[in-house]
């Protein structure tokens, strides 16, 4: 049990601290944290990059009982300022603003999913004591996440000095644990063992110095494009403006055909970025270096597009709002367009093409071929020890239980909840045009091994179907060495995309095209 700090404590010493995230052994990001005192204020400034998103804050804390009194930061371009008033939290950036509230008895103490929201906790614990808070979380969303704290954790890790202490935190269903400096609270290594995540304080200067600009890793050059790129806006069956991009080839024949490209799950823009990969933008100048124009988009809520985190009803409504765009475009061929689904787009992609009924094909890159719900629990227990095994099965299943129920209402949970219970292989039967399915062998959130499942019902069905497993491709296809797993730590590696995964689709279309087998 934690007890509220004496205030002669030197709690959270001023100066400089340098952290590094890593996720399976792969850094992922770092941060500088500068902690200044000021008449009460304990003044936290960020400067920081994580998977991908950079991010400058300045928050100020009153030290008698760390209430957040302000918040304000510039994250990927966006100046966002985030205030509390009693139970709720309100974001504001530019043109949106949205409030979210802390459930009872967990007041909002924490702020963001950068590093500095989690530097924090233990001085925060401490000086309050409380067991139960609420993130008000900047997780692509804004959304509120519970925290509640477990007990004491296990022995410290390898790298944590003896004598530190230890606490144990449940977020969402996913137990953390955090070690800290018996007197100060600083923290020294964060650890959240169901995403293989790791946080550690590399150095600590009592000088306080400038924060530096953050810096990712830049996305690699695309091969030369032989296409014009224009923007486009996509106007919704209820009014909403989605922002896209629209890839047209230069030197082709029309009328063309085209894909439109489905994201998957998050808040994600046209390219699919995930750290310095674009996923779909690599895709998009393929497929238009070799003939197809490409239509994608920022998902709604995210990017450039309007409207509120969709569910799942509407996730295929803008899809399908995204088909009609291109087919009423000027030179496309409107019976031979191509939906491209990857991970939740794959899962998406049948119930796209059975509305529709006139798509010439469908490619699911990484599909799930169980319900989500399945899906999560597999994911929240891959890295959990046999010795903890049955009672975070409990913890999972009681999390997954509650937002099935609406139980735990957020935009995230919403979602969630809109997308259980559906079952792929039951809706790969009905699809009505030739599917490609494209599955990397160490893919760690959509199991291959679960592949035959999906392929089976579609075969049994006498369903269209090819299926191409690619050898040592991960989620999103970077190949790995042949004797190195996926973590998901690689996402954050600049990399292109497998070459055997263009050669699969581009043989699948030629199949298309001439009725021929060419696939490798």
């Amino acid at each position: 049990m934690i007890a509220p700090l004496l205030m002669a404590v030197a709690l959270l010493p001023s100066g400089t601290y340098r952290y590094e995230t890593s996720i399976g052994g792969h850094s992922v990001g770092s941060s500088t944290i500068r902690i200044t005192r000021s008449g009460g204020t304990l003044d936290v400034g960020e400067s920081g990059s994580l998977v991908g998103r950079t991010l400058i804050s300045e928050r100020k804390i009153r030290e008698a009982n760390f209430a957040n009194l302000s918040y304000v930061a510039d994250a990927n371009g966006k100046h966002l300022v985030l205030t509390f008033a009693r139970n709720d939290a309100t974001l504001t950036g530019g043109e949106q603003r949205a409030t979210i509230a802390a459930p009872a008895g967990a007041p909002f103490l924490g702020s963001d999913n950068m590093t500095a929201g989690f530097a924090l906790m233990p001085a925060t614990l401490a000086a309050t004591g409380v067991k139960q808070l609420t993130l008000a979380c900047l997780c692509g969303a804004f959304v509120a996440v519970p925290v509640t704290v477990t007990g004491q954790p296990t022995p410290p890790p390898q790298g944590v000095a003896p004598g530190e202490e230890g606490l144990s935190a449940e977020f969402e269903g996913q137990t953390a644990t955090l070690w800290f400096h018996r007197q100060t609270y600083v923290l020294d290594r964060f650890e959240l063992p169901a995403q293989d995540l790791s946080i550690v304080l590399r150095s600590y200067d009592s000088a306080v110095t400038p924060l530096p600009k953050p810096a990712t890793p830049p996305p690699l050059p695309l091969p030369s494009p032989r296409y014009t790129s224009h923007d486009v806006s996509i106007r919704t069956d209820d009014g909403v403006s989605l922002a896209g991009t629209l890839t047209l080839p230069n030197s082709a024949a029309t009328p063309l055909p085209g894909f439109v490209l489905v994201h998957g799950s998050g808040c994600n823009d046209r390219d699919e970025t995930i750290g310095p990969n674009k996923i779909f933008a690599q895709l998009a100048n393929r497929l238009s270096n070799d003939g197809y124009a490409v239509l994608r988009y920022d998902k709604r809520s995210c990017g450039k597009s309007g409207g509120k985190f969709p569910l799942r009803d509407r996730l295929i409504a803008d899809a399908r709002d995204a088909i009609a765009y291109l087919r009423s475009q000027p030179g496309i061929d409107p019976k031979r367009i191509y939906v491209l689904g990857h991970s939740e787009g794959g899962e998406l992609a049948p119930s796209i093409a059975i509305a529709d009924g006139h798509l010439r094909g469908i490619v699911l890159l990484a599909p799930p071929a169980l319900p989500l719900e399945q899906i999560l629990e597999q994911q929240l227990l891959r890295n959990v020890s046999n010795a903890d095994r049955a009672a975070t099965e409990k913890q999972v299943q009681a999390e997954l239980d509650a937002i099935a129920s609406g139980k735990k209402p957020s935009a995230t949970n919403r979602w969630l909840q809109s997308s259980f219970g559906v079952d792929p292989a039951a809706l790969i039967v009905r699809v009505p045009c030739p599917i490609l399915i494209l599955q990397g062998t160490k893919d760690i959130q959509v199991l291959p091994a679960d592949t035959p499942r999906l392929v089976q019902a579609a075969q049994n069905a006498h369903r269209d179907v090819t299926v191409v497993m690619l050898q040592d491709d991960d989620h999103l296809f970077i190949k790995l060495p042949a004797d190195e797993p996926s973590t998901g730590g690689e996402y954050f590696t600049p990399s292109y995309l497998d070459p055997a995964l263009f050669a699969a689709i581009e043989s699948w279309l030629g199949l298309q095209t001439s009725g021929r087998a060419r696939l490798p």
